[in-house]
């Protein structure tokens, strides 16, 4: 669950996956954070995969999202009481079918969208979900001055097929990378392959890695997955590359106007 406060104060979410035992805990956050009342701009569901949607009614019922915006793409839950409620609420507030290659900007923020539901992968489940890069502008706006890329559980095919043919690496570079799909090794791991593909992780380039992680039964992060974070991110906070939410906490980013990056951890 990401929450984004954007330059000119509008507010959004990107996916959350609220559960019985820590929605006390995660919607008192949400207040601290935002304000308790205070609308959402919009909640962003980089797909309809129960645990990035889960709880969005809870989430609703406190701070009243004003739109959903999603890819538009059913996804593999379909029968869950998790995908009937998000769909509920998606029809009663609106909805907003998310494109690739379009770009939203709220003050000197900009929200780039690199990926949608894309027809270049069709049985690609995971390929079908949203990508964002948040960008933290100049005051003339012709330049990024920091930035966190958002991916989703998107995978290599994905960014191999799809978001680095639309994109050059000057687009796809950012300071601050959140691991994909929970630190999965399908972000480096294409089926058809027999080499693991990191060429996407070299073009973002990211100082720093997120990992956004809890128990679970996947066995996440991999091994493997880590270990490509480590040796390709270029490091900060006294050389530490990765940093893992299952033992640093709720963490917070923040991108300078004036340039640059802070990450706080526990906040």
């Amino acid at each position: 669950m990401v929450l984004i406060k954007a330059d000119d104060g509008n507010r959004f979410v990107f996916d959350c996956n609220i559960t019985q035992n820590n929605e006390a805990r995660v919607l008192a956050y949400v207040a601290k954070v935002f304000g308790k009342g205070n609308s959402i701009k919009a909640f962003i569901c980089s797909h309809r995969d129960a645990d990035h949607m889960r709880g969005v009614k809870n989430l609703h019922a406190q701070n009243p999202i004003s739109k959903i915006w999603d890819s538009g793409y059913p996804g593999t839950t379909t029968d869950s009481t998790e995908y009937k409620e998000y769909m509920n609420l998606r029809r009663e507030v609106g909805e907003r079918v998310i494109k690739r290659k379009t770009r939203d900007d709220y003050g000197k923020t900009r929200l780039r969208f690199m990926s949608d539901a894309d027809e270049r992968l069709p049985n690609d489940a995971n390929a079908q979900g949203i990508v964002i890069k948040v960008e933290q502008r100049s005051r003339t706006g012709d330049s990024c001055l920091a930035s966190a890329m958002l991916p989703g559980d998107s995978d290599a095919e994905i960014w191999k097929d799809g978001i680095l043919k639309d994109y050059t690496t000057t687009d796809v570079q950012s300071s601050i990378l959140m691991a994909a799909h929970h630190g999965s090794n399908s972000f480096f791991d294409i089926p058809s392959d027999s080499y693991w593909y990191t060429n996407h992780l070299q073009a973002i380039n990211p100082a720093m890695v997120i990992v956004s992680v809890g128990l679970n039964t996947h066995g996440h992060p991999k091994k493997e997955a880590l270990d490509f974070y480590e040796q390709h991110a270029t490091g900060a906070d006294n050389g530490h590359k990765v940093a893992r939410t299952d033992n640093k906490g709720t963490m917070k980013l923040t991108l300078k106007t004036e340039g640059g990056w802070q990450l706080q951890y526990n906040q």
